[in-house]
């Protein structure tokens, strides 16, 4: 046998064992390769899972900031006109660390409002003129056209309550939408997207008026011919930032005047005795 033959067979023996080796590092290098992939996704998930959770409890901290900004503005006396610069003020909150915390609250004279069949909504008029109109536009969307009542423009009750000198007294309107055998006046057409409106004329010591949607509900507006009503309630917008992050969270809540619930729109009560 020859050098070259030797050599020959010498890699005819060995060639199987090498491949095997090449195959057992290629499947090695394919472990590698996946348990590295899993790897870096499992960390990859963990980071962001931590990332989001920093992130909810980071939200949580400001909106409570938030929620803090509104309890400030509720502490305080919101009637006091020295508070207010063409009717809003502003305040801020700085107890809490890292975040930044401002609110604002503003009066607003118009009221706009959906009431419920049944229910009341009552508008502050103290103060107003002698013979001064107020405008009551109700029925947004609603028309005269369905056979069923309840699905009209509703028709309204209106009290209007007046304190003369420690004297109340209280004066009944009752004003159609559409026409009924209720014996109610049709009211006007309406304005501003409206189906009906009334006009009301104020006397001296009127301070409040109770609008009652009968048959259906309905969104209501008021507001004064030529004169501004007064305080309808007011609004208050929060705002809280982290300092820190990007994180903001902002709230408004609306606070209503002080007023008794509508089930006492149909209460009999007398001053010595009623008698059945």
């Amino acid at each position: 046998m020859n050098i070259f033959q030797h050599f020959f067979v010498s890699r005819i023996q060995f060639s199987p064992r090498s491949a095997q080796s090449g195959q057992v590092a290629l499947i090695i290098l394919l472990i590698m390769v996946v348990v590295l992939t899993v790897g870096v996704s499992i960390a990859s998930r963990t980071v962001m899972d931590v990332s989001l959770s920093r992130q909810e409890e980071q939200g949580g901290r400001v909106y409570q900031a938030a929620e803090s900004g509104i309890e400030s503005a509720l502490s305080q006396d919101l009637t006091q006109d020295s508070l207010y610069t063409n009717d809003a003020f502003s305040g801020s909150v700085t107890t809490i660390s890292d975040i930044n915390v401002d609110y604002t609250v503003a009066r607003i004279k118009t009221l706009e409002t959906r009431v419920d069949e049944g229910s009341s909504v009552g508008v502050n008029v103290t103060g107003v003129a002698n013979g001064a109109q107020l405008q009551i536009n109700w029925g947004k969307g609603r028309d005269c056209t369905n056979a069923d009542p309840s699905q009209n423009v509703s028709s309204v009750l209106i009290h209007v309550i007046k304190n003369t000198g420690g004297v109340v007294t209280q004066r009944n309107y009752g004003y159609a939408g559409c026409t009924y055998t209720n014996g109610y006046p049709i009211a006007l057409s309406g304005t501003n997207g409206y189906a009906s409106r009334v006009l009301l004329t104020m006397e001296t010591g009127d301070t409040l008026i109770r609008i009652i949607p009968l048959f259906n509900d309905s969104a209501i507006q008021v507001d004064g011919v030529g004169w501004t009503l007064p305080t309808q309630y007011y609004t208050i917008t929060s705002q809280a930032k982290n300092q820190l992050g990007n994180e903001t969270k902002a709230i408004q809540v609306a606070r209503t005047l002080p007023a008794y619930p509508s089930v006492m729109d149909y209460v009999l009560y007398s001053g010595t005795t009623i008698v059945k």
